[in-house]
């Protein structure tokens, strides 16, 4: 396709000279003389370039690009500038401007500097398409994904979700299994009313479990100064997401299937039996078919949770849905930033595309967000990517760490926290995600690790062994 740029200049040898030198390289060149002009032609066809002098006879170049912005219109904008007025062109730049040339210019900087902007116009083109689509034909209850793997789970959910069924949701972790549960009951007319509660049954050990999934009577065990209801009392009427299941003790196992089996329980420490009726939607990363094999998982048990099975597929095996979960966290984290990141370079996008993602879509997440807080202006570049997703040689280093337009405090306390965060990360590589050896390999107490994860984001369950078998 052949690409429409516009040239905006006052002297008609300057229109002249770029209309024959950018026609060289195959462009489609139109000149206007003024302001006015270029706004009637931008309003009227598309182009992919605006090329305009700062000083015009009728409105100068920056009011013309403030205009072109407001508008809505896409298009990439080069302004010429004369010698003397750099800091006229930086401000353009921050209207947005995508870069500018000092009269007089070299012609083959020229030539280079259109190909770069076109190129990264076609970028941003491609990323709002994406968008665009997105929110036509591929989101589906906060899901993101035009695989056709996901989208037969999609169509499962709209067949399965009106009938109340048992569901076992199995994937890996990171693969939006609770996002899928939480579809499946909004899908339930009869249930989605109602309480919606999920518990990770990985976090506590028996006895807490057991008084969290059940309740518990006043003074059942010492601190239990009052009766406490369980998950099961709680989503009464609803829907109760069991996740993790296949990390429950045998002993657990039993006294769930009891429940499913018969909608009655008892709280530790009471003797009435209670009734109760809600969904069950059971979620583990682990192979519960395997499990069963291995004897770690009750076969009983597992039948009864697995009237439907939907499977997850890891990331690694949609990677066509890289592109469009990497614009949709954009979309949510970019009011957050200042300037708003809305955008990911070419190189950026193949790191992203080249890595496996043990961590599945909520690893994602966590590298956009981090790419976010390190971004240098509103576009992610590869250098901006964890360490573990895009190494090597291709990390620019130096000038975009430090802006010295901000506050020396400010820099500072920017560049501790990004060197935190990478030594973080990758201790939590080399320790599979155990905040316990991180502390011991930091000098620093597991609370203070603790917090600091939480303070930059950074979710030690993605760096766990079975995420990271081989530590890399």
């Amino acid at each position: 396709m052949t690409r429409r740029i516009l040239v905006v200049d006052d002297e008609p040898l300057i229109r002249e000279h770029l209309k024959v030198l950018l026609g060289l390289d195959g462009y489609q060149v139109e000149t206007v003389e003024d302001g006015r002009s270029a706004l009637s032609a931008l309003r009227s066809r598309p182009f992919s370039l605006l090329i305009t002098d700062l000083r015009l006879p009728d409105l100068d170049g920056s009011e013309l690009l403030t205009t072109v912005r407001l508008d809505g219109i896409s298009v990439g904008v080069i302004v010429l500038t004369g010698f003397g007025d750099t800091q006229i062109a930086l401000d353009a730049m921050r209207a947005g401007a995508d870069d500018f040339v000092t009269k007089p210019f070299e012609p083959d900087h020229l030539r280079l500097l259109v190909r770069r902007v076109l190129e990264r116009r076609q970028l941003i083109d491609e990323l709002e398409s994406l968008r665009r689509r997105m929110r036509q034909d591929y989101s589906f209850h906060n899901m993101v994904s035009k695989s056709p793997r996901m989208r037969k789970v999609f169509d499962l959910i709209e067949q399965v979700g009106p009938l109340g069924s048992t569901v076992l949701i199995q994937g890996e972790t990171g693969t939006g299994k609770e996002l899928i549960a939480q579809a499946l009951h909004a899908a339930d007319a009869s249930r989605r009313r109602g309480p919606w509660v999920a518990f990770n049954c990985a976090a506590l050990t028996d006895s807490l479990l057991e008084s969290e999934i059940f309740g518990h009577e006043k003074g059942a065990f010492t601190g239990a100064d009052k009766r406490k209801k369980g998950k099961f009392e709680q989503a009464d009427g609803g829907t109760l997401f069991l996740d993790e299941v296949g990390d429950v003790s045998p002993t657990m196992q039993a006294k769930l299937l009891r429940v499913l089996n018969s909608s009655t329980f008892e709280r530790v420490g009471g003797t009435e039996t209670r009734k109760v009726d809600c969904r069950i939607i059971a979620a583990s990363n682990k192979r519960l078919e395997d499990e069963v094999r291995l004897g770690r998982f009750r076969s009983d048990l597992y039948y009864r949770l697995k009237v439907i099975t939907i499977e997850l597929p890891p990331l690694r095996e949609r990677t066509e849905d890289i592109p469009l979960l990497a614009a949709h966290f954009l979309d949510k984290l970019s009011t957050k930033s200042t300037p708003p990141v809305t955008d990911i370079d070419h190189e950026a996008m193949q790191a992203l595309l080249d890595h496996p993602w043990p961590g599945n879509v909520r690893e994602l997440e966590n590298a956009i967000k981090a790419a976010v807080a390190m971004a240098d202006g509103t576009i992610i570049h590869r250098d901006a990517l964890p360490a573990i997703i895009a190494p090597g040689p291709g990390r620019r280093r130096g000038a975009s760490l430090i802006d010295i337009a901000r506050p020396l405090p400010d820099v500072a306390g920017d560049l501790v926290g990004r060197v935190e965060r990478e030594y973080l990360s990758r201790l939590l590589v080399k320790y599979k995600g155990n905040v316990a050896r991180c502390a011991r390999h930091s000098g620093l107490s597991r609370r203070s690790v603790t917090q600091k994860l939480q303070k930059y984001d950074l979710d030690r369950t993605v760096y766990r062994e079975d995420v990271y078998p081989d530590g890399s």
